[in-house]
């Protein structure tokens, strides 16, 4: 029999096509189209770094989320003129990025590298007046992002709307013992957030320091270094004022910063600090009082009459033999600005004083419409040592008994209208606000409260991981720890070791 005569077993049938597995390769064809299609438009992406570095900050997400930048008819531009051979470039373009992710349409940026396209940074030069001698961010918050900036003539009102920030300024420095420096820090979203803040607003908001009453000064460069820095950020401009000179205020002064006074107000410059709290409109007071310093009584009698009460007392640790100043302290519920900070911890260095939040007369507080929050408190391990002259000693008959407020604020008005709401912060301790003992969460938390003070809470937040190198943070009780185990424990060990070598060797 021939091949071509075969025709198979008679009892074997022919496959036929299954419909179930045509059906089910269609629905996987459209699935992943479908997939795809959602995913060029709808996208995520997550930041899977331990520190969270490539982050932006919860403060820059508000920035960009608020109604300041959503409401624009026109983006915000910003133009990166980086070379890409510049150290954590990459880790600033992912950054850039995430402007433009929550800025939802109204961000856009622009990167490139000056030296290699010579012909793009002609132009941005002609727009901006800008050598690329150097790295450059430039944020521009205009109508109209190709008219040239306006040099010579008189009208420069679009020039307020424009910030230019050197490569400079993305990188902290720390200089070492031998005096060379040491990158610490990306500073990037700090300022960038802060340089589109100021360039949206244009016009900066005013606040001013008294001098002449032997606290803070124009010499003291370090203490308004750490306040510029948080109000610099918040497009804030502190100049300074002596109350005993002026009648009144200026009308643009937003805000009156009290810090540190040695000598206590006359009756004029408390009548020109009253005027200015009464005000109609919504003004701002910052105090932060001296512990050393107690014989204030005309500014403690303003600040009782509001609600606070600075008690003259030296909040320290119970059971020490000595005073003890290193604080645990939490950032308690109340503000609603300071929502993402509510039973957060943290450790206040320096010597502190209480308050107490209390009205004299409740009927005239609420006639008044004044409203006290904590906004720092001690645990229940500290009380209030009211006596400077003998050994830290817990008295229940003379002392305060923790927990104890170390900050409060109170409003005057009506909170349902920010505009015409006054403020008032009190801070028992000057140490918060200089640049060598302020924690980086207490920066942020006085950060929020000034853009709460200044009616701008979609400027609050927190700051975002910026640390270039590995950083522990120590509390004071981890620090002696650390010390004697590297100068003691290990040095016995090591010699211990040595001897016992020593004497095997020796028999």
């Amino acid at each position: 029999m021939s091949k071509s005569e075969f025709t198979g077993h008679p009892d074997a049938k022919r496959p036929k096509g299954n419909p179930l597995a045509w059906i089910n390769l269609i629905l996987l064809s459209i699935i992943v189209i479908a997939c795809n299609y959602i995913g060029c438009n709808e996208y995520g992406r997550k930041d899977l770094t331990e520190e969270q570095r490539y982050t932006i900050s919860e403060r820059t997400i508000n920035v960009l989320s608020s109604e300041r930048v959503q409401k624009r008819e026109t983006p915000i531009r910003i133009i990166f003129a980086f070379k890409r051979s510049t150290p954590n470039y990459s880790r600033m373009y992912s950054l850039l990025e995430e402007y433009i992710r929550y800025g939802k349409g109204k961000i856009q940026v622009e990167c490139f590298d000056p030296m290699r396209q010579p012909n793009r940074a002609r132009e941005i030069s002609q727009i901006y007046g800008v050598d690329f001698n150097q790295n450059l961010c430039v944020i521009d918050a205009r109508k109209d992002h190709t008219i040239s900036l306006k040099t010579f003539e008189e009208d420069k009102s679009d020039r307020k709307h424009v910030r230019i920030r050197p490569g400079a300024t993305f990188i902290k420095y720390e200089t070492l013992p031998d005096e060379t420096k040491r990158a610490v820090a990306l500073m990037m979203d700090e300022v960038v957030c802060s340089a589109i803040t100021e360039a949206v607003e244009g016009d900066m908001r005013h606040m001013y320091v008294v001098e002449g009453k032997g606290g803070v000064s124009r010499d003291d460069q370090e203490l308004l270094e750490s306040i510029g820095q948080i109000t610099n950020s918040l497009n804030i401009q502190l100049s300074w004022v002596n109350i005993a000179e002026v009648e009144m205020l200026p009308t643009n002064a937003e805000g009156l910063l009290i810090v540190s006074p040695q000598t206590d107000f006359t009756d004029d410059e408390m009548r020109v600090v009253r005027e200015f709290w009464e005000r109609d409109g919504r003004n701002t007071l910052f105090v932060a009082l001296d512990p050393n310093n107690t014989k204030l009584p005309r500014l403690y009698r303003f600040l009782r009459e509001q609600g606070i009460r600075p008690n003259a007392d030296r909040v320290l640790l119970r059971d020490r033999k000595r005073a003890y100043y290193d604080i645990s302290a939490v950032f308690p519920k109340g503000l609603n600005c300071t929502r993402s900070f509510w039973n957060g911890t943290t450790h206040v260095e320096g010597q502190s004083m209480s308050l107490t939040l209390e009205h004299g007369d409740e009927n005239m507080a609420a006639i008044r419409k004044l409203t006290a929050y904590p906004l720092l408190m001690t645990t229940a391990e500290y009380y209030g040592e009211t006596r400077s002259d003998l050994e830290p000693s817990f008295t229940p008959q003379e002392d305060r008994e923790g927990p104890l407020c170390l900050e409060a604020a109170v409003t005057r008005g009506n909170t349902r209208d920010p505009n015409n709401l006054s403020t008032l912060v009190v801070l028992g301790n000057i140490e918060m606000l200089s640049k060598e003992n302020a924690r980086t969460e207490q920066r942020d938390y006085m950060r929020t409260l000034w853009a709460w003070m200044s009616h701008r809470p979609e400027y609050s937040g927190k700051s975002a991981n910026q640390d270039l190198t590995m950083k522990i943070d120590l509390n004071r009780h981890s620090r002696n720890a650390v010390e004697y185990l590297t100068l003691i424990f290990m040095p016995l060990f090591a010699l211990l070791i040595a001897f016992a070598i020593w004497n095997v060797r020796r028999h």
